[in-house]
């Protein structure tokens, strides 16, 4: 494996860690939401959610420059100076290894999911209220739709990893 295919692929599993750990953003700025109470304080829910939207457009940005751009990365960076080899002697292909990694994040983000959302759903079925009238059925949701995506990338890890190299060949 050369040097400049290391850094793509470290680069790129970065790249996915970050976007599959930035789907917390949208249930804080769902939650902004809720946070009047009886009137609401336009400066400071303006101020909030400039605040969200600065830190979506960030994340949009380092992923689609982890994930698609990484080539630009590491001549900035400089990663491959400093080397004497121009190899690593690896069997193995980036796809399989970009491929293992999807299939880790989904492990991980389905393994992290998973307790929270089992402990809300015991909690609402002890309350015997009905899904509107619970107080966190917005976090039931989200840790719901986490436990989806974690299978998801868990069971089309191939699909994902030929969706990313096909973007960063045309890039």
């Amino acid at each position: 494996m050369l040097i400049d295919t290391f850094w793509k692929l470290l680069l790129k599993i970065i790249g996915l860690w970050l976007l599959f750990s930035c789907f917390s953003i949208i249930p804080q700025f769902f939650s902004t939401l809720s946070f009047v109470e009886g009137s609401i304080n336009y400066p400071d829910l303006l101020l909030i959610w400039i605040g969200l939207f600065i830190s979506i457009i960030i994340y949009i940005v380092i992923i689609r420059l982890f994930l698609f751009k990484t080539t630009w990365i590491i001549e900035k960076l400089k990663l491959k100076d400093n080397f004497k080899e121009e190899r690593i002697d690896f069997t193995i292909k980036s796809s399989t290894v970009l491929t293992i990694a999807i299939i880790v994040i989904g492990a991980l983000i389905l393994i992290e999911s998973l307790p929270s959302f089992c402990s809300d759903l015991i909690t609402f079925l002890q309350q015997k209220e009905l899904l509107k009238d619970y107080p966190q059925t917005g976090w039931l949701i989200y840790h719901f739709i986490k436990i989806i995506i974690g299978y998801l990338l868990l069971t089309n890890a191939k699909n994902f990893t030929k969706f990313i190299e096909k973007e960063s060949h045309e890039n």
